[in-house]
């Protein structure tokens, strides 16, 4: 019975998502765009992926200040897996979760089909939030992954970063 309480007491949670880790470089090389957006807007439906049914969400963005990619566009329609459809939902851990009227550094990539995914799901997405100093951050993901081998991730690079540094930072790793 002590070992049971003890173990309640000073145990760890465990991690839902487990990943590999994606460097800044990489994540760039896989993205066919990059940018500062807002989402405006969602749906989602079923469809079929990989040879089963799931919910998938898709979300308008506005793009505010595009670093990387196809120019001159304003808004892009992106695609995450998960979602609600009337009574059921589908969750999957590790993904972007895209917030409506949030301000977000996206690494965006093509699929085979021509859609527009966020490249390593979670690690591909950033939210930008503004600090006392009235200075946007990145922030991690919501739904980050446990990552494996860490300190070379882009996330641990980018997590906390000013927006204007994160910028300079995936300019030079375009390189």
């Amino acid at each position: 019975m002590g070992t049971f309480t003890a173990a309640l007491a000073f145990g760890r949670g465990a991690q839902a998502t487990t990943a590999r880790a994606v460097s800044l470089p990489e994540l760039v090389r896989r993205s066919t765009r990059i940018a500062r957006a807002t989402a405006l807007d969602s749906f989602a439906r079923s469809e079929e992926i990989g040879g089963a049914r799931h919910i998938v969400t898709y979300s308008r963005l506005r793009i505010d200040d595009s670093i990387h990619g196809p120019s001159g566009e304003s808004e892009t329609l992106v695609r995450t897996l998960g979602g609600r459809v009337g009574d059921v939902g589908e969750i999957v851990h590790g993904e972007a979760e895209l917030t409506l009227n949030e301000t977000s550094l996206v690494f965006l990539m093509l699929d085979s089909n021509g859609v527009e995914l966020v490249t390593a799901m979670a690690q591909g997405h950033y939210p930008v939030t503004i600090d006392r100093a009235g200075t946007p951050r990145l922030q991690l993901s919501r739904n980050m992954p446990h990552l494996l081998d860490p300190a070379t991730s882009a996330a641990a690079l980018l997590g906390g970063k000013p927006f204007t540094e994160a910028r300079t930072l995936i300019l030079g790793a375009r390189r």
